[in-house]
């Protein structure tokens, strides 16, 4: 039988056999090896044959993947398959398969139409494993453009889109299939492999997307960020307590961490974004910081403040100094650490993110973490200010006491005010955000409901006398 050398386009080897639509990555040159590998595939292909018999399956859309191996235990000969099918774009086997490491990444698996969108999604990696036996058509490839149009429309109209690519990925992806070209089997050769690839990865993100989303089920997951397994945050004692001490920025990040986090599904767009943001903060506050830095040590230099003893006005700016040292050590060290590990893969992401989370608390801990830099910050300015307070109250006279007194006074209504009306603000958002969770979650149950109670009663009026449908 004729094997074919096929290289794939990032640079490994594998054979395929056109007669019989066959794939393996072993190496067929080997003559022991080979005569396994065709041993297996005419007991596969017979077995098959034998079992379709009576049912309608086009063999020539069935492709076999092969990849015999020794046993662990003993000196036989074990071969790991599978049967690809191009018509109802899936896999299956002849035998019982355990379905565990496929649905493994999602919690909740239950109907098989569910469990299809996961064989769905692995059927598409295929096409990037084995992409010579795979034929991109003009449908297909319309196909895949109308979903990444669908995609991109979804993130300008919707702020909260479950796309698995973010705007600029989506456009970058479209200009890409807007260049594909299709071919029909009759002329597929390793050359032509590249659009199979392309056409693969792109199926297999929005196919494990829909998989992860609950796509078709009665809890799909409609919008970004909402929990299909009815998960809620509980803070803790210590977030309680340190919340208002880091100036309540723990809160928002904890919520950040948790869109991004739903249901431990990580999502890398949204992921890098929150990076590049909190990156930013960082830069942003250390530049502060040190700038405060150079304030206190200008201050300590004062000759009414540089004076025997340690006063109050001193070790409120020895405070304010420390705090800001903290600030700028944490800032350089996350910064650095994003810079040296680099943009990480969903699963690298879901490690780091499950190392952290907790079954009642979430992601707190991380929360608290990344909202030290700038709460040290606020806390070296606050020392700062009361330094400088002291300093011109204790020495100053009745009207430096009046006129500063009275501006102090005016700036920390205007700051209060300012944040008590950003936090309502925040917290209207969030409510309305939550109250878009609870819509999407229960829209199609009410549509169900109208159509339940509904169409039947107009079918009844317009169907026949003889008909009799049934109401629920």
């Amino acid at each position: 039988m004729r094997w074919t050398t096929v290289v794939h386009p990032e640079g490994s080897r594998y054979f395929v056999n056109q007669e019989n639509r066959t794939c393996t990555e072993m190496n067929v040159c080997d003559e022991e090896i080979c005569g396994d590998i065709e041993w297996y595939m005419q007991y596969l292909l017979r077995a098959l044959e034998s079992k379709c018999e009576g049912r309608e399956l086009d063999m020539m859309q069935v492709d076999l993947v092969l990849e015999p191996k020794k046993a662990p235990d003993s000196d036989s000969i074990i071969c790991w398959y599978y049967f690809v099918n191009h018509r109802d774009r899936c896999l299956f086997w002849l035998d019982e398969f355990d379905t565990e490491y496929i649905l493994s990444h999602c919690k909740g698996v239950e109907s098989l139409s569910h469990i299809q969108l996961s064989i769905q999604a692995q059927y598409w990696k295929h096409w990037d494993y084995f992409p010579s036996l795979c034929s991109v058509t003009q449908n297909l490839v319309d196909e895949v453009k109308d979903m990444l149009v669908h995609a991109t429309c979804d993130h300008l109209t919707s702020r909260r889109s479950s796309a698995p690519y973010d705007l600029i990925q989506l456009r970058d992806y479209i200009s890409v299939i807007d260049n594909v070209n299709v071919y029909s089997p009759t002329d597929q050769s390793a050359q032509r492999c590249h659009p199979a690839i392309v056409i693969g990865r792109i199926m297999h993100t929005f196919s494990h997307s829909r998989f992860l989303d609950f796509h078709g089920e009665d809890c799909a997951r409609l919008i970004f960020g909402q929990t299909v397994h009815g998960w809620a945050y509980e803070p803790s004692l210590l977030m309680l307590i340190l919340a208002p001490l880091l100036f309540l920025d723990p809160v928002t990040q904890v919520k950040e961490l948790h869109n991004i986090f739903a249901d431990r599904i990580a999502c890398t767009p949204r992921w890098d974004a929150y990076t590049s943001k909190l990156r930013g903060q960082l830069q942003d506050s250390n530049l502060m910081a040190t700038v405060l830095l150079n304030a206190n040590v200008g201050f300590l230099a004062i000759n009414t403040v540089d004076k025997g003893g340690r006063s109050a006005v001193q070790m409120a700016s020895y405070m304010s100094l420390v705090t800001s040292l903290g600030s700028i050590v944490l800032g350089l060290l996350f910064v650095s650490q994003d810079r040296t590990c680099g943009q990480k893969t969903a699963e690298e992401i879901a490690l780091f993110l499950t190392s952290l989370h907790d079954e009642r608390h979430g992601l707190e801990k991380l929360a608290i973490i990344y909202s030290l830099p700038k709460a040290l910050l606020m806390w070296g300015m606050v020392f700062f200010c009361a330094a400088f307070s002291i300093d011109w109250w204790s020495s100053g006279d009745a009207t430096s006491k009046a006129v500063v007194g009275s501006v102090t006074l005016i700036v920390f209504v205007m700051i209060s005010n300012s944040i008590i009306r950003t936090r309502e603000g925040e917290n209207s958002l969030h409510g309305e955000e939550r109250r878009e969770t609870l819509t999407a979650s229960k829209e199609s149950t009410w549509l169900r409901w109208v159509q339940r109670n509904h169409e039947p009663m107009m079918l009844h009026r317009a169907a026949p006398r003889s008909f009799q449908p049934e109401i629920p």
